[in-house]
């Protein structure tokens, strides 16, 4: 499959991943549910690559790359435990366009550390993606929540660290040539060690009881095939990170629908705006 087929597949799987994430986040215990899909998404990992007889080779990595695999676990971790935080209390429909921001953080990155310069439709695209970030976080207001918010900070922080994680997958990928199955694996398996000692450190003062829901394996299962596909994707010798994070997060525009048609949410048709705004923008981005 190319590296188009892959990106467009991991979106979509992302998409769906986003609405179980919403879905078995509310009302919930934030670490517990997230140890429970990385260690789901991890067994499916593990089980797909044992089938395939390449667990062997994924698991004897060099000390070295196993540590810069267990940095990339924090910060997608941190990451992870922000949109969480966040998806307690923000609509899927305000969630979504914060999110798909990401690619101007992950281009504006890319320019300075990879040399990955921006044409002029591409600058141009960076600045409808930003005018359509203005225009949502007016519309938002509507609804009480402005950059101020605390569920709106966590939100950002969630994309910023997602931004980080998108261009230190390029360095890992293409510069220590890791295997993509072999990243999956690794940084899963850290992760679940990280959420589990945060359970430990979080269960004398995290009173909320534990409600078990069909999504939260879900989302594990889900987000084990996105980021495959995803990995697979940046390995590609002629991929831009900067292009892959962009068509990744058109994967928003699935969350934004199923914002307003499963969850019921409101004011669609200026957040729709922005949002629109914001995925033009990231298409321009890759041209």
């Amino acid at each position: 499959m190319s590296w188009l087929g892959c990106i467009i597949g991991s979106a979509a799987a992302l998409s769906l991943y986003d609405l179980c994430k919403k879905h078995s986040a509310e009302g919930n215990r934030t670490f517990t549910v997230l140890l429970m899909t990385t260690s789901t998404g991890l067994a499916a990992t593990a089980a797909a690559l044992a089938l395939r007889g390449r667990l062997g080779a994924a698991l004897s990595l060099p000390a070295a790359h196993v540590a810069l695999l267990a940095v990339k676990s924090a910060i997608v971790a941190t990451s992870w435990a922000l949109a969480y935080w966040a998806l307690k209390t923000l609509p899927l429909t305000v969630m979504a366009p914060i999110r798909a921001t990401g690619p101007m953080w992950t281009t504006l990155a890319a320019l300075f550390l990879f040399a990955e310069v921006p044409s002029a439709v591409q600058a141009a695209g960076f600045a409808l993606a930003f005018a359509g970030f203005c225009a949502f976080s007016l519309a938002t207001r509507r609804e009480g929540y402005t950059l101020h918010t605390p569920s709106i900070v966590l939100a950002l922080g969630a994309t910023l660290f997602g931004a980080a994680s998108a261009l230190y997958d390029k360095h890992l990928l293409h510069s220590l040539h890791i295997a993509p199955d072999a990243v999956l694996l690794w940084f899963m398996g850290c992760m679940a060690l990280i959420y589990a000692a945060a359970c430990i450190v979080a269960r004398r003062c995290d009173a909320t009881p534990l409600k078990w829901r069909w999504s939260i394996p879900a989302v594990g299962l889900l987000l084990a095939l996105s980021d495959f596909l995803y990995f697979t994707a940046v390995s590609a010798p002629d991929a831009k990170i900067s292009i892959l994070s962009t068509l990744r997060r058109t994967s928003t525009i699935g969350t934004f629908l199923a914002g307003g048609a499963v969850f019921r949410e409101k004011n669609l048709v200026r957040k729709g705006i922005a949002l629109a705004a914001i995925v033009a923008g990231a298409c321009l981005l890759c041209a």
